[in-house]
């Protein structure tokens, strides 16, 4: 029955009453609707959000990683008696390129820099560890230099990095 017959039947059923049954029944229609699965909420769990998140946190490490070696980058000589010690963060790293270039860190210096910036850090107590990454292409007597420098600096002790046969660094 339309809304025009029911207001011609003499009035019986008003027009808002008539609005107000098909809110009704929609409303049954969309909770029935709901209870059988049709058109409700769904439960399901949406992975592609996560799944981006994941990729940009494996660029991100996979960008910062290569940063996090300390020192300059050199080839280190390879040792057969090679002995893995972690680095801790509080070693000093001296570094001695190819070209006889040396760092502290990643600064380059000259041999009265190396000496004069090294003072200050050997007096903590206990003086940290230092070790001295020289290129394996490099002659002994330059190696041999930076160690004395090093020693003469206060260092009780020096450490030589080297490449054990497997790759691993010391």
């Amino acid at each position: 029955m339309s809304r025009v017959q029911q207001l011609d039947e003499g009035g019986m059923v008003s027009a808002r009453r008539a609005a107000n049954r098909r809110r009704l029944r929609r409303r049954r229609e969309v909770a029935h609707a709901r209870a059988s699965g049709d058109g409700g909420p769904k439960s399901e769990i949406n992975v592609t959000p996560f799944v981006d998140v994941v990729l940009v946190l494996l660029i991100i490490f996979m960008v910062v990683t290569p940063m996090l070696q300390r020192g300059v980058d050199v080839l280190l000589p390879v040792s057969i008696n090679h002995r893995e010690q972690k680095d801790t963060g509080e070693q000093i790293i001296v570094s001695v390129k190819q070209s006889g270039v040396i760092y502290l860190g990643r600064d380059a210096l000259t041999e009265g820099q190396l000496a004069q910036r090294l003072a200050p850090l050997l007096t903590r107590q206990p003086p940290p560890p230092i070790f001295v990454k020289g290129d394996r292409r490099l002659d002994w007597k330059t190696i041999r230099r930076v160690l004395e420098i090093v020693k003469g600096a206060g260092a009780p002790g020096v450490a030589l990095a080297t490449e054990g046969k497997g790759g691993g660094k010391k």
